[in-house]
C-alpha cells in the first residue's frame, strides 16, 4: 500500500541531505529562491542519477531547456552558485581544474 492510501503511514517522506543543504541555502542570485532551489535540485538529481563529472555545457545541454530561465540566468544565477553551495555540504565534488561536478554524497538525492 502507498504512503498516500495507508492511514496509518507517516505522509511526510523523510529529508535528505539535498533537502537540507537546500533548506539552509538562502540564495541571493536575483532569481525567486523556489526557483534557484528548484533548478539546483534537478541539476543534482542529475549528477546522481548520471554518476558522471559534467560541466556546464554537459548540465545546460541536458536541462536548461526545461526552464523558464535564460540559459545565461538558468548556469549564472542559478544552478552554479547552488552546486557551489552542494559543494560547501560535501554532496557535491567541484573540480576547478576542468570546471566539472560530479556527486559525492552518500544518498542520492
Amino acid at each position: 500500500m502507498s504512503r498516500a492510501a495507508d492511514a496509518g503511514a507517516d505522509p511526510t517522506p523523510e529529508r535528505t541531505p539535498l533537502d537540507d543543504a537546500l533548506a539552509r541555502w538562502d540564495p541571493s542570485t536575483g532569481i525567486d529562491a523556489t526557483v534557484t532551489r528548484a533548478q539546483t535540485r534537478r541539476a543534482a538529481e542529475h549528477l546522481a542519477t548520471t554518476g558522471d563529472r559534467l560541466g556546464r555545457t554537459d548540465l545546460v545541454d541536458a536541462l536548461a531547456d526545461g526552464s523558464t530561465l535564460d540559459t545565461a540566468s538558468w548556469w549564472g544565477r542559478a544552478v552554479d552558485p547552488g552546486l557551489r553551495r552542494l559543494a560547501d555540504a560535501d554532496l557535491v565534488e567541484y573540480r576547478a581544474v576542468d570546471d566539472t561536478y560530479r556527486w559525492v554524497g552518500e544518498v542520492e538525492p
